[in-house]
């Protein structure tokens, strides 16, 4: 007795041919009116030939058009989805700082959820002397006597506002040290309690992770969480 060997079934149903969609197009006339989206997706050409009728023209623009504002909602979504996801990971830090017990445990926090959480690749955190803070100079000094030095950071402080973007020798040396060669781009956001405190640095090896252009509210908002923070835990230390 001879067995023939047969091809497994495939899952779902048989793909369709021309014909098939001819007979339920026929079958269905108003297929267009209850779905009206699919014009947008058909390729219908008036005989004019050889010139092209305005309807193509209007058609093909609206298109162009259309595929221009999907791309766009896209983006929009996409960044939505980011902050969210932003916001979601600032709340985790507040949570963390708000229950850390001292300064150096809150500064281990920044550090590490910065890193985990939105993929930094170098976080420093630069203090100015905390017994200091009543000093009447613009500046505080500092505790290792490296004032002058520290004082590049002054236009960050008095400008009140991150400055992202490639930083400039001085400042990358005194906020990133050791790492400051690897750092190409970088978010400085000024620490500003009463007075200044100090500067939070996170960099990146991409130039172009940090740049002029982008939006700051959130690193406005983790720069005044971290003040306040660290001016709380500075006092009571």
């Amino acid at each position: 007795m001879r067995v023939t060997e047969t091809a497994p079934r495939e899952d779902g149903p048989p793909p369709l041919d021309e014909a098939a969609v001819a007979r339920y197009l026929a079958d269905n006339p108003d297929l267009l009116q209850r779905r009206p989206e699919l014009l947008a997706l058909l390729e219908l050409r008036h005989d004019c030939a050889p010139a092209t009728s305005l309807i193509e023209r209007q058609v093909r623009v609206l298109r162009e058009q259309n595929a221009a504002l999907r791309q766009r909602l896209d983006e929009i979504l996409s960044v939505a989805r980011y902050n969210d996801g932003t916001a979601e990971r600032l709340h985790e830090l507040t949570l963390e700082l708000m229950g850390a017990d001292d300064l150096q445990d809150a500064v281990e926090s920044l550090r590490a959820r910065l890193r985990e959480g939105f993929q930094a690749e170098a976080v420093a955190v630069v203090l100015f002397d905390p017994a200091a803070q009543a000093a009447e100079a613009p500046l505080p000094e500092l505790a290792d006597g490296d004032a002058s030095a520290y004082r590049s950071l002054g236009p960050l402080l008095e400008a009140g506002r991150p400055r992202c973007g490639a930083p400039e020798a001085e400042q990358c040396r005194i906020v990133f040290g050791a790492s400051a060669p690897r750092v190409a781009s970088a978010a400085l956001v000024p620490l500003l309690g009463e007075r200044p405190i100090g500067v939070l640095g996170i960099g990146s090896t991409d130039p172009e992770r940090y740049h002029a252009g982008q939006g700051t509210v959130f690193l406005r908002r983790l720069g005044a969480l971290a003040a306040c923070t660290l001016e709380r835990l500075m006092r009571s230390g």
